[in-house]
């Protein structure tokens, strides 16, 4: 079959766009969403947008087994070894894997992806954090590259991954500090996607030498080539990526066999009306909602076919969980989103959430089963701590903070030593654009504060998605709805992601409950899975006590697509639930 030409998949997706009310073309995969990628670079992926374009273009060495969040199967390696104390890992790669460059897979490619993403230690990214630990004794990110070096050496990356039959072979090594028992279900995650190294060096990416890797450390990826530019070794091919759509064409010299579909086209539209019309039309194959509510425009209509349970009769249960966080150390400096940045009725201070009482006050302030019924439309559950039900650890037994305006008087009536009360306060709170239940969430609670108190106001605003994790990053949101989706199935993946001194979102929220983190810390030293799960538990029951941060309530998933549309299944660890290469069309 003759690949289409760049002009010709260019005009697919106009033909697919929702502003041309086209049915969607048969040999092509249209979607609709809000949130666009914030990079295609897996060495700076760490969103859940970006990670469900990159899952497609690039691989991995393992992969899930369809359906199964903790089962897996060989992708570019054909099997691994482990040695008996656990620390090593040797894995076996597929022999003759083109790029979509034309260059073939070796072993020097994997090294090169994996020492690529532990030289340049993006601080938004994932190699620091999910892998630093285990491979370089420690989770020390590049944002300070003379303190990075302190404690990372380049022989200690190049002994970390290693070639023991040359960089032309097809076994590659990997030797960890201790034993990690979740090491294989974490390098199933898109940033461990291999990449191709002869390809990006001559794309001037890092040389892949100790002469120059100093130079990399930190250094803002998104401005790099790699940002906007892809060769991996996945069954579709990038062909354009621009602010509102992105475009992919199959891979016909894949390596699985060419997939059924010729073309995958991505259009990022925040607007929900008009991803419900494309769908209902035809423009579209898949969309993706901010909220249950607008199901009910797509069930029963003709060609739209809204899936919520898998072949058991069972509902999909996310892996997603979303936090209200309070930001410790809010960054006042021409912030508009504090006011003044004084505790006089026109703003809040930094330390406006180091205050126990306002906290708690803040938590009762949300209707946890009003979100469900209203929200969730009943397809959902509230969560005792910031960890999904199904993963070890989870405690069922602890008592939830609701809507309680009597409890939430008290709280604030102490807070600042019975100041804050007639002082008052204001500030915004952000989302992101498109995500109704992030946004609903917080409007709740401006709502319920503003009746209690008027002196208390809180504005909500919303930012598009790479506006809205660059100012949290920057530390500018006094208080933000975000959510985390697994990296991979194990408690500590959403712990210490929330609730640590060093975790993902510490960086944006200054979290640091002292006796929180000595629980964490012990958790981390254990193997034992018995023993795990009870500091877990024990960490869920000072979730209750401390109100680190809000946790909303968890929906049942589900898939909005076109009857049409063949092959799809619902793997919550996946970004996008399932491959591409996997879909048809009848």
């Amino acid at each position: 079959m003759t690949r289409p030409t760049r002009r010709a998949l260019l005009a697919l997706a106009l033909a697919a766009a929702p502003a041309a009310l086209a049915q969607a073309p048969a040999d092509t995969y249209v979607v609709n969403q809000f949130g666009a990628p914030v990079t295609l670079d897996p060495a700076r992926n760490y969103d859940s947008a970006s990670s469900e374009i990159i899952e497609n273009l690039y691989e991995t060495l393992y992969t899930y087994d369809g359906e199964a969040i903790d089962a897996f199967v060989p992708q570019l390696a054909t099997g691994y070894e482990v040695s008996e104390d656990g620390t090593v890992y040797t894995f076996t790669l597929r022999e003759g894997v083109p790029f979509h460059s034309g260059n073939t897979l070796t072993c020097r490619d994997v090294e090169y992806s994996f020492e690529r993403g532990f030289v340049t230690a993006h601080p938004e990214g994932a190699f620091s954090y999910l892998l630093g630990a285990q491979l370089l004794g420690t989770q020390t990110d590049g944002t300070d590259p003379e303190a990075y070096q302190q404690e990372v050496s380049f022989a200690d990356i190049d002994g970390a991954i290693e070639c023991p039959d040359g960089d032309d072979g097809l076994t590659v090594q990997f030797t960890l500090r201790q034993a990690d028992p979740a090491f294989l279900s974490i390098i199933v995650y898109s940033a461990f996607s291999i990449v191709d190294s002869q390809w990006a060096i001559e794309n001037g990416m890092w040389d892949g030498t100790e002469a120059t890797w100093t130079e990399w450390i930190g250094r803002d990826l998104t401005q790099e080539f790699m940002q906007n530019q892809a060769s991996g070794t996945g069954a579709y091919r990038l062909v354009s990526w621009e602010t509102n759509s992105l475009i992919a064409e199959r891979f016909d010299d894949y390596w699985g066999g060419a997939p059924a579909l010729e073309a995958v086209v991505y259009n990022y539209v925040d607007e929900q009306a008009t991803n419900i019309l494309a769908l209902t039309q035809g423009d579209a194959d898949r969309i993706v909602l901010g909220d249950r509510a607008g199901l009910a425009q797509l069930r029963g209509a003709p060609g739209v076919r809204v899936v919520e349970q898998n072949e058991a009769g069972e509902p999909f249960l996310t892996t997603v969980v979303t936090s209200i966080f309070f930001n410790y150390d809010i960054n006042t400096a021409n912030n508009e989103d504090v006011g003044s940045g004084q505790l006089d009725g026109n703003g809040i201070p930094a330390d406006f959430f180091q205050d126990e009482n306002v906290r708690l006050g803040f938590a009762h302030l949300f209707d946890q089963q009003a979100f469900v019924d209203q929200v969730l439309e009943g397809q959902g559950q509230a969560l005792t701590m910031g960890l999904p039900p199904t993963f070890l650890g989870y405690n069922p037994d602890v008592e939830i903070r609701t809507l309680d305006l009597e409890a939430a008087e008290e709280h604030f009536r102490a807070a600042y030593g019975g100041e804050l009360w007639d002082t008052g306060f204001q500030f915004t709170a952000l989302y992101n654009e498109g995500n109704t239940a992030r946004q609903i969430a917080l409007q709740i609670i401006a709502q319920n504060l503003s009746e209690l108190n008027p002196n208390f106001r809180m504005n909500v605003r919303g930012l598009p998605w790479a506006d809205y994790l660059s100012r949290t990053d920057q530390r500018l949101a006094p208080l933000f709805a975000l959510g985390w989706a697994a990296d991979y199935a194990d408690p500590r993946n959403f712990i210490n992601t929330f609730y640590s001194n060093e975790g993902f979102y510490a960086a944006r929220t200054s979290i640091d409950f002292p006796e929180m983190q000595a629980l964490i810390d012990q958790a981390n030293s254990i193997i034992d899975q018995e023993e795990r799960a009870a500091l877990y538990q024990e960490i869920g029951q000072l979730h209750y006590e401390l109100a680190p941060l809000i946790i909303v309530p968890a929906q049942f998933d589900y898939l909005a697509v076109r009857e049409n549309l063949q092959g799809y299944y619902y793997n919550p660890m996946l970004s996008g639930n399932f491959f591409w290469k996997d879909l048809s069309k009848n």
